[in-house]
């Protein structure tokens, strides 16, 4: 007994004492680091205060009052470089204004000079003759995304990009780029065309929440375009069109990725319409007046008033795929002959690794799992309920995820936007370590690995089919098919009342069984 106490006061000291020990020897570390710049502080620093890009033939405000000056009540004088031949300099010349006549980069220059010490900064803006806003999660483009860029600034016009390059899901993708969105609202909002290149409805999501935190700002989109990249233009038409009235654009173009060069070149709209219908490009123009819903299209309806509330439309289509990954699950039971932990384990663990993604799915799992096997032999010995008994090892489980969790963020495997979204569903797979040592506990660790090892299988079938991505590191696949089919028409899952009552009236022998049994059944049919 005295043994079992010291290994889990071993357990405890390490999570509670050595962990916080490392933390306060980083932040050591950052004071020293911290303390070391102060040893040769600067007493005059020149800063420039503008936006990383100007629009050309409009005067931009250059601030320096940003800039560190020890000595408020002594003359300065401000020297300004603009990089296009132009200069001003003078006591007066703390802010000053400046436009561009042509396109291109420039590098500005200030030197502040208090008549004993100067300091000088440098930075490169771009003059823009067009403003386009890319909102991006293809991390696969990344280099194509560049090339596009270098090309529009050719052309004079700036690509602002904010990305959520690396998000292993959809839900991921949209907390970033809305949280992003809400840092750059400010070169949004002087934007000329808005650009969505993301997978599903990220992009378009993540820009709802931003119009709904940001009334005013909806009477700016009506008068814009949204240019979507889609390789499947006809794929995402309805998901769009259920968007519609909540973000109230003048229309919404739906192309492939080659669109972007002609929007780049193009002037306006009606030039950019005119560029795609001659140089053969597939495209589909969203406006209010297309895709009415028929009468038939009942739950459509109610579809469209939950997005227009400002519900996201994937988390609409997580709720409708539900009963998709039941049925799926019960297919895999009573056909195929896989056995889970019932129906509800692989349907939670599911949905899980549709909103974290599978990796980080399996992650969780296997380490609350892997926490769970080396938690109970320490507890075995404890004379115990098995309620209490269980509850200090979900205990022991939650340590080792906040372990987890301190070294990804300390590592910089995961971002805090990643982590806001993704600790909820973590916890509840942590808590399905329970059913492994229940089953263990019953009929033995063979076989409550082999039961955990299918429930995993199943809940990775039906992550697929529900639109799931699975990375094999040289290539990636994704089924969108049925998930497009039932947030189009989600009167198809009326369908599966029928498809669940024929599999609870199957009564033959399960696939796995017929091969399990097929020398008998072979001899039976001689």
């Amino acid at each position: 007994m005295k043994n079992i106490f010291k290994k889990i006061f071993t357990v405890f000291y390490l999570l509670l004492v050595i962990m916080p020990g490392l933390a306060f020897a980083q932040e050591l570390r950052e004071e020293a680091q911290s303390n070391e710049g102060e040893q040769n502080p600067v007493y005059l620093q020149a800063v420039i205060s503008i936006d990383e890009a100007v629009e050309v033939q409009k005067s931009s405000i250059f601030d320096a009052s940003d800039s560190f000056i020890p000595n408020a009540e002594q003359e300065i004088n401000f020297y300004w470089d603009f990089g296009d031949g132009n200069k001003n300099e003078g006591t007066e010349a703390m802010e000053v204004l400046h436009a561009y006549k042509e396109p291109g980069r420039y590098t500005v220059s200030l030197t502040v000079d208090d008549g004993i010490n100067t300091s000088t900064e440098t930075l490169e803006i771009f003059a823009y003759r067009k403003l386009i806003f890319l909102m991006s999660d293809q991390t696969e483009a990344q280099e194509r995304i560049n090339v596009i860029k270098d090309y529009a600034e050719e052309q004079g016009v700036f690509i602002k990009i904010i990305d959520s390059f690396g998000s292993s899901t959809e839900f991921i993708s949209e907390e970033i780029l809305t949280k992003k969105l809400n840092e750059e609202s400010n070169i949004f909002q002087k934007s000329g065309q808005i650009v969505i290149w993301t997978k599903e409805n990220a992009g378009l999501n993540s820009l709802s929440r931003y119009l709904q935190a940001n009334q005013a700002e909806k009477n700016n989109l009506s008068q814009q375009t949204i240019t979507v990249l889609e390789n499947n233009v006809n794929a995402i038409i309805s998901r769009i069109q259920n968007q519609f009235q909540l973000i109230k654009p003048k229309s919404v173009i739906v192309a492939k990725e080659a669109a972007i060069y002609p929007l780049i070149e193009s002037q306006n709209d009606k030039e950019f319409i005119y560029s795609l219908e001659t140089g053969g490009y597939e495209y589909e123009i969203i406006t209010e007046e297309t895709g009415k819903l028929r009468p038939w299209n009942f739950m459509s309806y109610l579809v469209n008033f939950l997005i227009n509330t400002g519900i996201p439309d994937n988390t609409i289509a997580l709720l409708l795929l539900l009963p998709v990954i039941a049925t799926v699950i019960a297919f895999m039971k009573q056909f195929v002959g896989l056995t889970t932990f019932g129906i509800y384990t692989p349907s939670i663990m599911t949905l899980s690794f549709l909103v974290i993604g599978l990796p980080a799915g399996l992650l969780t799992l296997f380490a609350a799992i892997i926490a769970g096997a080396i938690a109970r032999p320490i507890l075995k010995k404890i004379r115990m309920l098995y309620i209490p008994k269980m509850a200090l090892v979900i205990t022991f489980v939650s340590l080792v995820l906040f372990l987890i969790l301190i070294f990804s963020v300390y590592l910089q495997l995961f971002d805090s936007a990643f982590l806001s979204i993704a600790i909820f569903p973590m916890l509840i797979l942590s808590t399905l370590v329970e059913k492994l040592i229940s089953v263990k506990s019953e009929k033995g660790l063979s076989s409550a690995i082999v039961l955990m090892g299918e429930t995993v299988l199943v809940a990775i079938i039906a992550y697929f089919l529900a639109g799931g991505e699975i990375n094999f590191g040289f290539t990636t696949i994704q089924l969108s098919l049925i998930k497009r089919i039932i947030i189009t028409y989600p009167e198809i899952i009326l369908l599966l009342f029928i498809a669940n009552i024929i599999l609870g009236k199957w009564s033959g022998l399960r696939l796995l069984e017929r091969l399990r049994f097929r020398e008998i059944l072979r001899h039976i049919e001689e």
